[in-house]
């Protein structure tokens, strides 16, 4: 074959061979429709985002404190302590219901502001009366918060001391200067005392069994 002839077909022969290898080449990468992937293609396919778990869901609590968490009052004084509040994983909830409980009789105690936001503080007045008992008492200082059944408890110790003071006696005091007769009766030194004959200026309570004045008792 002449020269100028073979030029042209190897030329040809050239382009199909060209053809046929990227033919090949495309062949190794592309897959026909519902030909599976191979599997180094699904394992490097992205795993689906876990749901959360319950366990991982914040729930809404509150912390509630007293300082300092006791007090001694003698009977018939008061005191004060401190409520300290805390939110943790509130949400939107920011309001804390107080209160306090297990005050015994004779003693008042009360919680003021009873309702604080988030993280505050409010005062614990705890108050006796001079006939409340002696003795220790737990008193419960609670929180709440609103909206939620997140709650929050701590105690305050209170000791009253002292001796329950006795009711005034409605028998007349006794006047060292008024002169009593037999059956006249007195009130002193929370006792009452009846006159057994006439006396002027002897203390009950100073005479003695055999005295003038008879012990009719606590009044």
């Amino acid at each position: 074959m002449s020269g100028p002839v073979r030029a042209p077909l190897r030329a040809l022969l050239a382009g199909a061979v060209t053809a046929a290898a990227v033919g090949v080449a495309l062949t190794g990468t592309a897959h026909a429709a519902g030909t599976p992937l191979p599997a180094q293609a699904l394992a490097s396919s992205p795993s689906p985002s876990p749901s959360p778990s319950a366990s991982s869901i914040q729930v809404p609590a509150i912390q509630v404190q007293v300082s300092p968490s006791s007090g001694t009052v003698t009977a018939g004084s008061s005191t004060t302590a401190t409520v300290s509040t805390a939110i943790i994983n509130n949400g939107s909830n920011t309001s804390i219901a107080l209160t306090v409980s297990g005050a015994p009789a004779g003693v008042t105690a009360s919680v003021s502001p009873s309702s604080v936001s988030g993280s505050s503080s409010a005062a614990l007045s705890v108050s006796t009366a001079s006939t409340a008992a002696p003795g220790t008492y737990t008193l419960t200082v609670k929180g709440a918060l609103t909206g939620t059944s997140a709650t929050s408890s701590t105690t305050y110790t209170l000791t009253v001391t002292g001796t329950a003071t006795t009711p005034a006696c409605s028998t007349a005091p006794w006047i060292g200067t008024q002169v009593y007769t037999g059956g006249n009766t007195v009130s002193w030194k929370g006792h009452r005392w009846s006159a057994k004959w006439w006396t002027l200026g002897e203390e009950p309570g100073t005479t003695g069994q055999w005295g003038v004045w008879q012990d009719l008792g606590p009044c």
